[in-house]
């Protein structure tokens, strides 16, 4: 059996006191917003798995 591909999500960028994070805004698992500090597989904290894909900064 394969494992299940995770679904892909496109963060937005969040600017804070501390570091750059990137804000899921719509969870595909239970439609809540939750912050991560870097791109890539993640788990959010509701169990959902998936990948946070940072959106492309736009070229002048």
């Amino acid at each position: 059996m394969t494992p299940k591909t995770p679904i892909e999500v496109t963060a937005q960028p969040l600017a804070t006191a501390g570091q750059p994070q990137l804000l899921v805004i719509s969870c595909p698992h239970c439609g809540a917003t939750h912050r991560h500090l870097t791109a890539g597989e993640r788990h959010a904290p509701c169990g959902a798995k998936y990948t946070v894909v940072a959106p492309r900064e736009e070229q002048p």
